[in-house]
């Protein structure tokens, strides 16, 4: 069909693909008394929004009990990378002695983390987490030779129930150079203890770039002390046989 616009003839309006809802995570864990008796499971359960163009946009959540028989599970409040409390249902949800998914949350614009909290018959209670944030910048550093330039960034991110940590190493040759990646770090200082994860940039061999490159090292970060330094490091080798190492930390 068409219509007449101001003398001319326009066509129809070619119509859009809504956003979906697809899977994202789920994660499910059983729930035992102090005997190790199963009091039944809890799922947590994200769903991400994809634009017909393939972008995410949207996530949102849901949490299902399955008690065993003769228990009840009551989902109670959840919240989105730990920020505020939110109820699970308004009002309060009932004791559910079958199983029970909840509504879906409205919509979170940001990626993060889900946890779910309830109770359960006898005093216990639960709490469930799925899903992840989005990588944080928390520190860099860069430095600038004749032969070009490499940056050391720190990240961190919740991943599900736990905190991950990661070193990022960029390099831009200058025009005509090559820079020699060596290694990349990640890690802290705690209570005078340095533990972290490198890797190994020259094995098996080392390989002279040329254009911009660049590369991570992450783990699941581990406890911290009262006395700690979280940081990032990495090496770099120049044609000029100078090897320079570059450290960022949230103390710089």
């Amino acid at each position: 069909m068409t219509a007449v616009v101001g003398g001319g003839l326009v066509g129809a309006p070619v119509a859009q693909a809504a956003a979906t809802w697809q899977a994202h995570d789920k994660v499910c864990q059983t729930v035992t008394d102090v005997n190790g008796q199963s009091l039944g499971s809890v799922c947590a359960e994200v769903q991400k929004r994809v634009t017909d163009a393939g972008s995410v946009n949207g996530y949102r959540a849901r949490v299902t009990v399955t008690p065993t028989a003769g228990h009840w599970m009551k989902p109670t409040t959840y919240n989105w990378s730990w920020g505020n409390l939110t109820p699970v249902c308004a009002g309060g949800c009932t004791e559910q002695t079958s199983v029970w998914s909840s509504a879906w949350s409205p919509a979170s614009t940001t990626a993060g983390t889900y946890r779910v909290l309830g109770e359960i018959s006898g005093g216990a209670s639960f709490y469930v987490v799925a899903s992840w944030s989005d990588w944080a910048r928390i520190a860099g550093k860069c430095a600038t030779y004749t032969a070009g330039k490499f940056c050391v960034y720190r990240h961190e991110r919740g991943y599900r129930g736990t905190m991950q940590e990661r070193g990022k190493l960029t390099v831009t040759p200058a025009a005509g150079k090559w820079i020699e990646p060596r290694s990349v770090r990640v890690g802290n200082v705690s209570d005078g203890t340095d533990t972290h994860k490198t890797r190994d940039l020259c094995d098996p061999s080392c390989t002279r770039r040329t254009a911009y490159w660049s590369t991570t090292v992450s783990r699941t970060m581990p406890g911290i002390g009262s006395d700690y330094e979280l940081y990032a490091s990495a090496q770099v080798a120049f044609s000029s046989g100078e090897v320079k190492t570059i450290r960022a930390s949230l103390f710089d």
